[in-house]
């Protein structure tokens, strides 16, 4: 009884379901080809190299800095002739015969600075030799005195009136030596004023 369409929905459900054994053919996506690939590219400009510094001087870096109108200049002067000079140290050589008139700077034995530095330094040595001999025996006497002695030696002779030659004797001197500081007046100790002590005077 029933519908032959409700027969066939129930014959349809109790029938078992059957799988397919083998796969079926995959779908593939095809590849791209070699002529899809080998699209031109735009071509590239080649650029300049760049210059490099260099550690040795070719020609083109001699034109590169040289100056025509300066090296024009330079030859159109000539060789520069130095002016004569007068130092010993930077006389400049010469090839041909030495001037007998030409001289290499000033005569020493004309000039007074360097002689008052050969007087001095010999007054020294005699000082300090006279200074090691003062004492011993067969010495004549000091003749290089200090301030302190003069100043003595006038106010034995100006104040307390005494004669050269005992001056001499009491304080070891060498004969004519109080003379030398001159007659009575041409030095003098000058006053004294308030703490301030007495000083040789030339007058």
């Amino acid at each position: 009884m029933g519908s032959s369409a409700s027969k066939t929905a129930q014959a349809a459900g109790s029938a078992a379901r059957r799988y397919p054994s083998k796969a079926g053919p995959a779908t593939s996506i095809p590849k791209p080809t070699n002529a899809s690939r080998a699209t031109p590219s735009p071509p590239q400009q080649q650029k300049p190299p760049m210059p490099r510094a260099s550690g040795s001087r070719n020609a083109a870096i001699n034109e590169d800095a040289s100056d025509p109108d300066f090296a024009r200049s330079l030859r159109s002067i000539g060789p520069v002739q130095p002016n004569p000079t007068l130092s010993p140290s930077s006389i400049f050589p010469s090839t041909g015969q030495p001037n007998a008139n030409q001289r290499s700077g000033p005569d020493p034995r004309q000039n007074p600075a360097l002689f008052v530095l050969e007087r001095r330094a010999k007054l020294q040595e005699q000082a300090d030799r006279e200074a090691i001999e003062t004492g011993t025996r067969g010495h004549e006497g000091r003749q290089f005195l200090e301030m302190y002695l003069i100043k003595q030696i006038l106010q034995a002779r100006d104040q307390a009136g005494k004669k050269p030659e005992e001056i001499e004797r009491a304080m070891g001197l060498k004969a004519g030596v109080v003379a030398r500081l001159g007659s009575a007046g041409t030095v003098e100790l000058p006053s004294e004023m308030g703490r301030a002590q007495k000083q040789v005077e030339i007058v």
